[in-house]
């Protein structure tokens, strides 16, 4: 599987890189929102991680650029801020899987392979 990763904390997107492909995951990491949406509209990923709350480009926004070229496209969203708005947003963006920080690597585990259910 195809995985893109994007978390403006890079310790945060390595990990979930590295937990990834420990599971055999072919994976590409981003820091900016703006870097891997460019990647996604030019080729497509099995599953997209984002962060929601990043500088420049937030999750949500991600998200809404990448589903406009590609309606079909998984994604798990990750946060560290579960409030209602968040959860809303989420929500109104029909994301796959949503994950709060701080996560163990099974939980990322669990919500990739939940994600990716027909």
């Amino acid at each position: 599987m195809n995985v893109v990763i994007v978390d403006d904390e890079k310790p945060i997107m390595q990990l979930c890189m590295k937990v990834l492909e420990l599971q055999g995951h072919t994976v590409e990491g981003f820091t900016r929102g703006e870097d891997a949406v460019a990647r996604l509209l030019a080729s497509p990923a099995d599953l997209l991680v984002v962060d929601y709350k990043m500088p420049g480009l937030n999750g949500v926004e991600v998200v809404r650029r990448v589903r406009a070229a590609r309606p079909e496209q998984r994604v798990v969203m990750i946060t560290g801020h579960g409030t209602a708005e968040v959860i809303a947003e989420a929500t109104e963006v029909r994301v796959n899987g949503l994950l709060f920080k701080p996560f163990t690597p099974n939980e990322l585990v669990e919500a990739t392979v939940a994600a990716l259910k027909p």
